[in-house]
């Protein structure tokens, strides 16, 4: 049988009120330190939980919040959302809070349940977190219940007076295009995934404006590539760009997709006898990566540390501030991080020699 608040109050001969308020730690509620103390011991002893809608009820905090998404395929969306909830409780245990956790195969099942939290007052937030597809419609809602949320993603267009956060990337691969052209390229090309998420299109859009800015021109449209994360594709639209003449090939690699692109760009340089490299060097290239991530031969430039959890871990404390303890800052938080040095293996001092392929197939 559960224990409820007045078998603590009964057990201290004490008023429930008094004893509701200790616990709830409401401000207008006096008690001496020893009264306290004992509250706070026998509901303990007692293993006195109130439960969130008691809490709601009487002092309109739950002390709780809710993440809840969709449950999307694939091994790395399960591992990424893992992260994210360790991420999420350690920050809210810091402010002794406690994360509630719920998932669902459909959207519709999502919808229901943050109906079914804002209409119980179970939690005091939820955190809202995957494509903005479906983040958008289920802001939207909560919205219209008036239950507060903060939401990854892209909505300062559409929703500019939602909490919301995500990575600068339009000035990430200003940053990128940046860095080539100031060792020298003018010829570059960009490889981005051919998804229609917000963030795809904002890591092309800042390609392109930052080549319009520094250049003067749009990037040539042959030189702007939408590819999935795989090998064999990658490869073949890498190996097309350095079959150009020497003229018209480009140099400089902006990448704005995943690990395969970095591999599948030194594989093609190989090929012809080439690496990547930050100094006096025939190619570069500047961009986005996953961990885990390593160059097999030359030097770049990378954006690492970019996953969800980070991003969670950097800014979920402003993010609180801004909904549970209701603040005044930013709404719309955008993160910048910093464009550093790639890790590599660098096989090239361990032995490890090119064969090269001329343009007409032959080898050396």
């Amino acid at each position: 049988m559960r224990t409820t608040l007045k078998d603590v109050a009964k057990r201290l001969d004490l008023s429930p009120s008094l004893v509701s308020g200790v616990l709830n730690d409401r401000p207008n509620v006096w008690a001496s330190e020893e009264t306290r103390a004992r509250v706070i011991e026998a509901a303990r002893d007692l293993n006195y939980h109130a439960s969130a809608a008691a809490r709601a009820l009487s002092g309109g905090k739950t002390n709780t919040v809710a993440f809840v998404y969709r449950r999307l395929e694939g091994a790395d969306y399960r591992l990424a959302y893992s992260g994210l909830v360790d991420v999420f409780s350690a920050q809210l245990q810091e402010r002794g809070l406690s994360l509630m956790v719920s998932n669902f195969a459909t959207e519709e099942e999502v919808l229901s349940q943050l109906q079914r939290l804002a209409s119980s007052h179970g939690c005091d937030a939820v955190i809202l977190w995957g494509r903005e597809a479906d983040t958008e419609v289920q802001g939207e809602l909560l919205e219209r219940l008036k239950m507060p949320f903060f939401v990854k993603g892209r909505h300062e267009k559409t929703h500019p007076d939602w909490p919301q956060i995500d990575f600068d990337h339009e000035w990430m691969m200003k940053q990128a295009v940046d860095s080539l052209l100031d060792l020298g390229h003018r010829k570059l090309a960009y490889i981005g995934f051919p998804h229609n998420e917000a963030f795809v299109h904002s890591l092309k859009r800042g390609f392109c404006s930052a080549h319009k800015e520094r250049l003067g021109i749009d990037p040539h449209p042959r030189f702007l590539a939408e590819i999935e994360d795989a090998p064999i594709s990658n490869e073949k639209k890498i190996q097309e760009w350095l079959s150009y003449s020497e003229t018209d090939r480009p140099t400089g690699f902006v990448i704005g997709s995943g690990n395969a692109a970095w591999h599948a760009l030194e594989t093609g340089l190989a090929h012809v006898g080439c690496n990547l490299g930050l100094e006096d060097s025939a190619y570069a290239a500047a961009g986005i990566a996953s961990v885990p991530f390593t160059l097999m031969f030359g030097n770049a430039r990378v954006y690492q540390g970019i996953e969800i959890d980070s991003l969670a871990r950097i800014a979920l404390p402003d993010l609180l501030e801004a909904v549970v303890g209701e603040s005044h800052m930013d709404r719309v938080l955008r993160f910048r991080p910093a464009l550093t040095k790639a890790p590599t293996l660098d096989l090239l001092k361990h032995g490890v020699q090119f064969v090269t392929e001329s343009l007409d197939g032959g080898t050396s």
